[in-house]
Formats: C-alpha cells, sequence, structure tokens
C-alpha cells in the first residue's frame, strides 16, 4: 500500500503507517517499542509498512512525550524504583547520586529495600508495577542474588555495581580492570619491580576477576605475587618483606601503616571517601557518579519503553581518578 499522492512531499508520521498497516497508532507504537504482547502477524505488518511508508521515528518528538508522560503524573508518584539490598553507606551514597540526577531529568526514585525471601520479593514487584513504576536500580551489594518468579517484561532495569546476578540485566561499576592496569603501570614507570597484589578473594571475585586481570595483564604471569593472607596489618607486613616488594597494589586502606615500603608505593584501588585516605596513592570513584551513571544508562530505555531482560546484557565501566600519594587534587584520570 503506498502512501497517498497528498502527503507525498512530507515526512511519513506514525499514523500514516498505521493506516498502511490497517491498525491503530497505539499499535503501530507499540510494536515499535517492542512490546511483547502484540500478535507476530500484527507485528509483521507494521514492519512491513513501516518499509513501505519510509517511516523514521523523531527522536525529538519521543523524548518530548516520555517527558509529558512523566510531568503530568503526581509529585508523590515515583517512577523509578531503588531496590536497597544492602543497607550500607555505600548504598546510600549511590541512591543520593541517583536522587539528584532522577531530579535533574524530570523523574521521581523512591528507595525501598529489598528483601531475601522470595515470595515478599514477588510481593515487591507487584505492588512497584501496580503503582506505575517501570524502571528498576538494583543496588550495591556483597552477594549475588537470584530474583525468581518477576514479570521482567514490565520494567526495564540496571544493576548498579560488577556482580551478575540471576537474571543478567544491564550494570554500570567502576572499570576495575583499567584501574589497577593503570595503577600497576605507574608503579613500573616509577622504579619498581616486585609489585603485590593484596585483595580480598572473596571481593576480588565480585569483579568477575577484573582485578586481578588487570593486575596480571600489566605485569605478566611470571611475576605475580598475590597475597592469599589475613587482613591483620602484621601478616601483610610480613609477606612484604617475605616477598621483597617494591610495590602494591591493595583494596584495604587500612594496610598502609603496614606497608614497610616507600610512602609512594602503596595504592589504593577503590577509594571511596575523597578524604579519607590522604597520603595514599589512591584511584577514586565517587559512589554518586554510579547512580548518576546509572539512571543515565536506563533512561534511553524508559523513552522507548524497551521492557524486559536484555538479549545480550551491557556492562557501563566508569573510569575512576588517580590521586598521586602527594596531591589531593581530582584533576586527572585513567
Amino acid at each position: 500500500m503506498a502512501v497517498d499522492d497528498a502527503n507525498q512531499g512530507r515526512r511519513p508520521t506514525i499514523v500514516d503507517v498505521a493506516r498502511a498497516a490497517g491498525v491503530s497508532h497505539m499499535t503501530v507504537s507499540r510494536v515499535l517499542n517492542g512490546a511483547k504482547r502484540v500478535s507476530p502477524d500484527t507485528a509483521r505488518r507494521v514492519h512491513e509498512a513501516v518499509k513501505k511508508t519510509g517511516y523514521r521515528p523523531d527522536p525529538v518528538m519521543s523524548a518530548l512525550a516520555a517527558y509529558r508522560t512523566r510531568s503530568n503524573r503526581s509529585e508523590a508518584s515515583a517512577n523509578l524504583a531503588f531496590l536497597d539490598r544492602d543497607g550500607t553507606p555505600y548504598s546510600a551514597w549511590v541512591f543520593d547520586g541517583l536522587r539528584a540526577e532522577a531530579t535533574a531529568m524530570g523523574y521521581a526514585v523512591q528507595r525501598h529495600t529489598l528483601p531475601h525471601d522470595a515470595r515478599k520479593q514477588l510481593q515487591l514487584s507487584r505492588m512497584l508495577y501496580n503503582r506505575g513504576v517501570r524502571g528498576l536500580l538494583f543496588g550495591p551489594t556483597q552477594e549475588e542474588w537470584t530474583f525468581p518468579d518477576w514479570n521482567w517484561d514490565a520494567f526495564a532495569m540496571v544493576s548498579l555495581g560488577a556482580l551478575i546476578h540471576r537474571p543478567v540485566m544491564h550494570s554500570v561499576c567502576l572499570n576495575y580492570f583499567d584501574g589497577v592496569y593503570g595503577a600497576c603501570r605507574r608503579l613500573l614507570q616509577n622504579g619498581c619491580r616486585r609489585i603485590g597484589f593484596a585483595v580480598d578473594p572473596r571481593l576480588e571475585a565480585r569483579t568477575g576477576h577484573r582485578w586481578l586481570g588487570g593486575y596480571a595483564a600489566a605485569l605478566g604471569a611470571r611475576r605475580l605475587q598475590v597475597y592469599e593472607g589475613s587482613l591483620k596489618p602484621r601478616d601483610f607486613a610480613q609477606w612484604c618483606l617475605g616477598k621483597k616488594l617494591d610495590g602494591v597494589v591493595t583494596l584495604h586502606g587500612e594496610l598502609a601503616t603496614a606497608w614497610p615500603g616507600a610512602r609512594e608505593s602503596f595504592v589504593l584501588l577503590n577509594d571511596t571517601h575523597l578524604t579519607a585516605h590522604r597520603g595514599i596513592s589512591r584511584l577514586f570513584l565517587d559512589p554518586q557518579q554510579i547512580g548518576a551513571e546509572g539512571l543515565r544508562f536506563l533512561h534511553p530505555f524508559l523513552l522507548r519503553q524497551q521492557y524486559g531482560l536484555p538479549d545480550k546484557p551491557k556492562m557501563l565501566e566508569i573510569p575512576g581518578t588517580w590521586i598521586p600519594w602527594d596531591d589531593d587534587s581530582t584533576t586527572s584520570t585513567e
């Protein structure tokens, strides 16, 4: 079916597509936004009509429509949910960044405690859906989670942290690999030759072994010195002396006082307190940035009403800021 002659010379609209496909414009919108509650035959006719009419979505108008939809809601009605799994101060900082970004972008967000019990989780998901929440941001956690029986087709979601949960979803985290790789390269450039790696194995595993991978990539397999002892300062100091280390990268700032080497060759890999570790070389990432970037990542999926679990989950990795031991500025980045 060709476009009417009277319509030639102007940009085809969604109404033209609907007329060509013999459906309503709302059905066309649902098909183009990836809704799964449309019959395959209807979806096929809509896609054929799109090709025939030469229709192309206008991103400006799509964004405006989404904005109007949000603006017409009550200010007390949250259309985003932050699901707090650990209830830690770190999670609270992440939420602060998310909330500030949500305000700037015209969203409303509420914080909810995520229960461990699967039945209570399901009740929470139903409650959020019935309240009109369509965007979920899963807070950082110390453990992997499994979420059974959620109606994922009703939500767009992003996990804030490197842990891979089940089912797998998009996520935002620090660029762990490049962070430790860059730290080791800096130590090598400063003359260090025996660089140790001291990170709690449980915490290192949370990154998908990206920390250990960056360390190995920077040094080579034959030069690796991986600490497997306790995090007691005395045990750590004895290990450093026994291995004759002249540099170390670690996640544990409390080990700095036990480090027997030069002050500038102790590197803290993930500092979340800009002023808490003055005098230590460190990689800094503000937890609030994790929350803000998580919403920016989620935003396009909400605009397109692209709900459901992704076929190919993406991980957005944020570079940290390198702060030398004798410089408390944050001007240089990895």
